[in-house]
């Protein structure tokens, strides 16, 4: 899941720096490495618990109720391994279908993916029709979904207004200046540091939030119960999916969407990292990275006019965000079919 992620998620820290050959894609991909693991280390545990609760309502992970009767009944460490690997198939089938999607340089979103293999667990184990699953289910699934509309409209109403105050205000400025090719460099470097690490810290819970013990009172019941180990280990994975095979995705999302100048391009990844910092302390879930910055994209082409907004590239981005989480629902559904003898 987290190399599948990596290969994805990179094109929104350096899509449009590579697209518009401001940065090189070997020099962008190991910034994005470096940062994205040290973002899933200072800040990454802040969305452990958001993703765990999802998944003890879906029945993946163990509730309060069947760790008291396992404690009781002497049987925490097959409660703990049953978790792991329900948490190894969800995780299986979310990365998979991310994979997939990359494979045919689609933009899609992790947390998506994450939410609709939960979803589509539950949907098999939970007992949807009882108002009192509902009424835990529903809530938190209504605020997941929230975000997949908030959350690129914020990122494009972020990106136009700051484009739009640059081009009126700065770039006339900057473009005179003797050293304006380094200074678009440089703010192309720092503003792919800061996204990057945005990614780490937003983005690494989906990766191991579900081998996380979020009951820590003595009793372990799944296999990680240090919470910055365990979104660092989420953030090593997903950078070693941005050193291997990110490119398809990147140069995707980076010139196909819009045609930017070099410094929208920056602000656009400016935008978006800066949108993820502040969904991310108002809201409290990890959001999907690519609709931050394909929002911020949208953003920024508007500025310019309607007509600079490639809206056909947008119909199939959002035919393949709807399309994942309900990929990796049936993918899951049909898992926990297969194995229901074995993890009821």
């Amino acid at each position: 899941m987290g190399w599948s992620l990596g290969t994805n998620d990179a094109a929104n820290a350096f899509g449009t720096a590579v697209a518009t050959k401001v940065i090189r894609y070997r020099t962008a991909v190991i910034i994005i490495a470096i940062f994205v693991i040290l973002g899933a280390f200072i800040s990454g545990s802040n969305n452990l618990t958001s993703i765990s609760e999802l998944a003890v309502s879906n029945k993946v992970i163990a509730s309060d109720d069947a760790i008291e009767v396992a404690v009781t009944d002497g049987t925490e460490g097959s409660l703990a391994l049953k978790s792991a690997i329900k948490a190894a198939i969800i995780l299986f089938c979310a990365g998979l279908t991310v994979f997939g999607m990359t494979c045919l340089k689609m933009s899609v979103s992790s947390n998506q993916s994450i939410t609709g293999a939960i979803i589509g667990w539950g949907l098999f184990h939970a007992d949807y029709t009882n108002p009192e699953v509902l009424a835990v289910n529903l809530p938190q699934i209504l605020k997941f979904l929230s975000t997949w509309i908030i959350n690129p409209v914020g990122a494009a109403v972020i990106s136009f207004g700051i484009v739009f105050l640059s081009n009126k205000f700065l770039v006339p400025r900057l473009t005179k200046l003797a050293g304006y090719d380094k200074l678009i460099k440089i703010g192309y470097l720092a503003a792919g540091a800061l996204a990057s690490y945005s990614i780490g810290m937003n983005s690494s819970a989906n990766v191991t939030a579900l081998y996380f013990d979020h009951i820590n009172d003595g009793v372990t019941t799944n296999l990680l119960t240090d919470a910055r180990l365990a979104a660092t280990i989420g953030g090593l994975a997903i950078a070693l999916g941005v050193l291997t095979f990110s490119k398809r995705v990147m140069i995707t999302v980076g010139s196909s969407i819009a045609q930017l100048s070099q410094i929208e391009g920056f602000l656009v990844i400016i935008s978006m990292a800066l949108w993820i910092v502040l969904i991310g302390a108002f809201i409290g879930i990890p959001v999907s990275v690519s609709q931050s910055v394909i929002g911020a994209i949208v953003g920024a082409g508007l500025v310019k006019s309607p007509k600079n907004v490639n809206f056909g590239v947008l119909k199939k981005l959002a035919i393949s965000w709807v399309s994942s989480p309900l990929i990796a629902g049936i993918l899951t559904y049909l898992a926990a079919w297969v194995t229901k003898g074995l993890l009821s």
